[in-house]
């Protein structure tokens, strides 16, 4: 009770100080609630849609699970391919109207999973054999264009979401088909993923690239250690796994940091497992190796706090 009108005084010096009367305080408070209000009525309004969305997208997949032998060909293309591209009409419908809002997320997604499915239906119903590659190449490669195309007129960021990943699926297809090796594909596209990141953290777009942090970072250090597992340059994956925590205090990254420590940690144990679980000295080792990960997790937090965290606020 004290501390509630010392706050309370402190409010009445600031209205003398400043001039402000009953009216002006009354109406702040009203409006204050109201947005209050408003954000409470939004969030649920979100929920609700993504999980009438959920719900309409199963529905739709029991059905056709349900009927799939029933149907022809065209019915099978119309019920998967017709259904995505309805989706992504209803999506662009919804999201020039205020009242849609909550349902052009999950219409997007639907779009996005349905159409991709819909093209291999197609293609695998008029074709007589063949490498499934090349499917995949051409659906990736409409996909791709479609969401690019979209996103660049609606600006929307589950549109540049898809588009992310129809393109990293056309590039690793493109790559698998020209005889690239899949630790490489995993090396150059985990790299450009976490360039393309570094360079929307900078952009309104940022709010999607913890995830892509994520899925390129453990691409780019699990390709690597492949890559260099056995080599005479195998330590050179834990000077990369030192410069991720380096990267993620440069971009402010906690996903990075995670990934990055745990890459660290990860080779240290596999490094001396494969040279020290045979020698007398290794209880020592393991000894060691746990005050070392201790201050490595230490270490980690340390740089989340100060450097991470606060950079945030």
């Amino acid at each position: 009770m004290e501390s509630r009108q010392k706050a309370l005084d402190q409010v009445v010096a600031v209205a003398r100080d400043y001039g402000f009367s009953a009216d002006e305080f009354a109406a702040a408070l009203e409006a204050s609630n109201g947005s209050q209000e408003k954000r409470s009525t939004n969030l649920l309004g979100r929920i609700l849609g993504t999980l009438g969305g959920i719900f309409v997208f199963a529905g739709l997949g029991v059905f056709i699970a349900m009927n799939w032998d029933a149907m022809n060909t065209a019915a099978r293309i119309v019920i998967t391919l017709g259904s995505g591209i309805a989706a992504l009409a209803m999506a662009l419908v919804a999201s020039k109207d205020d009242r849609g809002q909550r349902f052009k997320t999950p219409l997007y997604l639907m779009a996005a999973l349905l159409q991709p499915t819909g093209i291999l239906v197609a293609l695998n119903e008029f074709s007589s054999g063949g490498d499934w590659r090349y499917a995949a190449l051409v659906t990736a490669g409409i996909m791709a264009l479609q969401q690019g195309l979209v996103f660049r007129v609606r600006r929307e960021a589950v549109l540049l979401f898809t588009t992310i990943f129809f393109s990293l699926w056309l590039l690793a297809t493109a790559l698998d088909l020209l005889g690239a090796d899949s630790d490489f594909i995993a090396l150059l596209l985990g790299g450009c993923t976490v360039g393309l990141c570094g360079g929307l953290d900078r952009t309104s777009w940022s709010g999607i690239t913890p995830f892509w942090y994520f899925v390129g970072s453990a691409a780019f250090l699990s390709g690597l250690f492949s890559l260099l597992r056995g080599s005479g340059i195998e330590l050179l994956f834990l000077v990369a796994a030192c410069g991720g925590v380096y990267l993620s205090i440069a971009v402010r990254s906690r996903v990075l940091l995670i990934v990055s420590t745990v890459a660290i940690l990860a080779y240290i144990s596999y490094f001396t497992s494969e040279h020290f679980l045979d020698s007398l000295g290794w209880p020592i080792v393991l000894i060691l190796l746990g005050l070392l990960l201790i201050g490595l997790s230490a270490a980690a937090m340390r740089i989340n706090r100060r450097y991470i965290a606060r950079a945030a606020e």
